[in-house]
């Protein structure tokens, strides 16, 4: 346009004041003609687009357009009532700056899963840009998305304030249809360059639902505020060329805060969020598949909302594109909730004080994390949590497991062990839950963690538990009532397991193995098995069992100490068959030496265990130690569980050999 211009200035000189109002018609003309082209450069990319009025005024500085109208193939529609813009200028390098731009009447339309959850349509009476400066000629080669995206990028601005905006939409159809309002407050983005802006700000929103009694209702956002906004990154995703040439990660977003976030529903539900946080926002266009995803989302939305369950194939493949996108498309540093409050009919109240997503990159979490819940219900019902955490969890691999369990369940199910490959540690501290006895379960503090290869079962685990609770929780016609100290009212119990494979040697040691009942018992116990392969940590059913079948016993070392529950047990008996707790233990000390006897006679050096066995039985609050090894190598593992499970077990002591251990 810079030649134009030149040329029109020298005939208004020779020409004097009498030409001006010629040349303005010639300086509109061309503007005329340079938006008409860029439309239709819009046109030729699949786009429409039309335009009013166009009025150009070369000495005030002063561009205007009325009545803009663009829709992109399946990218929404753009509406703009008039567009002025004041001290308008050339620069050098062929680029126009304008002191103010002044939008009224915007209007967007965002396609169906791709805009906010239940808002399609954004209304804004006004939007004012301040110094803008563009290219003078816009890109003209490509799609529309390429266009606007070339263009956006090249685009600079001080400051765009929209004053006052409403979002519309609705979800669901038919008798639960709700429609949706947002009013949002005055919105600020600063110093736009290559398609970023540094900052964003919005004020408090107001939020509307209206339908069915039970799902109208209101809330509210507060303050909201953005670091670093890069829409270019964001209109990556929009062109599929592009997209797929964009195989780098674009950070969409510094960091996002939002306060204060209410809402109250019909049905008497309430949510409130004290604050949400996001931290280094990444995605990598090329591995986000938006169409599919955008396709798959609003067919089961449209299946949903007839009240019929999506199938199996449709929830797999959704679940398969979200995997996909999680593992290579998707990172952030961190996401949290704080000051989580939800209040339900009935009576029931949830409150959270933090919830943590943190570390997220090629699908792994490197920590999810709960702290300070409180669940309350009516009937007294409480639950209390310290913490709780998952450690690196796999949730891109979560997801196709879900999806393999969704087309072939039966097979899941036989089968689940994969799941071992999605998390790596689980942790739960001080957690409290009330019970109908008025004695809560205690769990002071829970741990496991396991490492294990891609694709394999864990070859480490490792577990801690402290815990205690009413001696009442356990039936007395459940098994475990046996090592239940029934005399007392609350019992504790510690637990302490953990496991390792070593490859060079082939074997797997057990380590500790540790059990300990207040009032009861304590057992503390090490395994040692060879002739461990890889192929016992295979995913695979057959595989795993077959490595399993060649496992055999190194030797294993355990102590018993009575704490009280013998003679508990013995008291109960005793008083069940009317005689004395004396009587009921000399029998069984008579009974474990008459069975041991022919054992020792065949085998002498069984002697001393034997023995100590008897005294352990005679004698309450003492302690047995004993190291089992193979009479004959190898022994299998399998052998002993058909031995144990056979109609003689105690045939199984020819097989071993037993000696006594110094008592710690």
């Amino acid at each position: 346009m810079r030649k134009p211009f030149l040329l029109a200035l020298i005939a208004l000189l020779v020409v004097g004041v009498g030409g001006y109002f010629g040349l303005a018609a010639y300086v509109n003309h061309v503007a005329r003609s340079q938006v008409d082209a860029a439309l239709s450069t819009l046109r030729g990319g699949g786009a429409e687009g039309s335009v009013g009025e166009v009025r150009y005024d070369l000495f005030a500085g002063r561009f205007e357009l009325h009545d803009l109208s663009l829709t992109g193939p399946a990218q929404g529609v753009l509406k703009i009532g008039s567009l002025v813009a004041n001290g308008v200028e050339q620069r050098p390098s062929d680029r126009v700056f304008a002191r103010t731009v002044d939008i009224t009447d915007v209007t967007i339309d965002i396609p169906a899963g791709l805009s906010t959850p239940g808002i399609t349509r954004y209304t804004a009476p006004r939007v004012d840009l301040a110094a803008l400066e563009f290219p003078a000629q816009a890109p003209v080669n490509g799609s529309p998305s390429q266009i606007a995206l070339d263009f956006f990028r090249a685009i600079t601005a001080e400051r765009v304030d929209i004053p006052a905006s409403i979002g519309t939409g609705s979800t669901g159809a038919g008798d639960v249809l709700v429609k949706n309002e947002e009013n949002n407050g005055p919105i600020r983005l600063e110093k736009l360059a290559n398609g970023r802006f540094a900052t964003m700000t919005a004020e408090p929103s107001r939020l509307t639902f209206s339908g069915p009694p039970e799902l109208s209702g209101e809330g509210s956002v507060g303050h909201v505020d953005i670091k670093g906004f890069d829409i270019a990154g964001m209109l990556v995703l929009f062109d599929p060329e592009q997209r797929e040439a964009s195989d780098a990660f674009i950070t969409i977003h510094d960091s996002v805060t939002i306060n204060d976030y209410a809402v109250t529903v019909g049905s008497g539900t309430s949510y409130r969020m004290a604050v949400m946080s996001m931290k280094d926002v990444a995605i990598r266009p090329s591995a986000i598949p938006l169409e599919e995803l955008r396709v798959a989302g609003q067919h089961l939305e449209d299946v949903q909302a007839t009240e019929i369950q999506p199938s199996m194939p449709e929830n797999a493949r959704l679940l398969r594109l979200l995997s996909g996108a999680l593992d290579e498309g998707v990172r952030f540093t961190s996401m949290g909730i704080e000051g989580l409050e939800v209040a339900v009919p009935g009576d029931i109240s949830v409150g959270m004080g933090a919830f943590t997503v943190a570390g997220v990159d090629g699908g792994r979490i490197e920590t999810f994390s709960v702290k300070k819940l409180a669940i309350k219900a009516p009937d007294d019902i409480a639950v209390e949590m310290g913490s709780f955490a998952l450690g690196s969890l796999r949730l891109g691999t979560l997801m196709s497991l879900l999806a393999d369990g969704s087309e072939d369940p039966q097979a899941f199910a036989r089968w689940p062990v994969p799941f071992f490959n999605t998390l790596g540690a689980i942790t739960l501290d001080n957690f409290a839950a009330s019970t109908k006895d008025d004695s809560p379960v205690n769990i002071d503090k829970f741990a496991l963690t396991w490492t294990a290869e891609p694709d394999a079962l864990p070859t480490r685990v490792s577990a801690t538990l402290r815990m205690s609770g009413p001696t009442a929780m356990i039936n007395a016609g459940h098994s475990a009532f046996a090592l239940v100290p029934g005399q007392v009212d609350r019992a504790s119990i510690a637990m302490d397991f953990g496991a390792a494979w070593n490859e060079a040697e082939n074997s797997v040691v057990v380590d500790p193995a540790y059990v300990e009942v207040s009032d009861a018992f304590s057992f503390n116990g090490k395994l040692t098995l060879s002739a461990v392969d890889d192929s016992v940590f295979s995913t695979q059913p057959d595989e795993a069992l077959a490595g399993a079948m060649e496992v055999n016993l190194g030797a294993l070392d355990l102590t018993v100490t009575d704490a009280g529950l013998y003679d508990q047990k013995l008291e109960a008996a005793a008083k069940e068959q009317g005689l004395k707790a004396e009587d009921i233990r000399q029998l069984f000390a008579g009974f474990a030496d008459l069975l041991l006897a022919q054992a020792v006679t065949d085998r002498p050096e069984l002697g001393p265990a034997v023995e100590a066995f008897v005294r352990f039985v005679q004698k309450p609050m003492g302690t047995l130690a004993l190291r089992v090894t193979p009479r004959h190598e190898p022994l299998p593992i399998l052998l002993i569980v058909e031995a144990l499970n056979s109609e003689d077990p105690l045939g199984l002591v020819e097989e071993l050999n037993v000696e006594t251990l110094p008592s710690p």
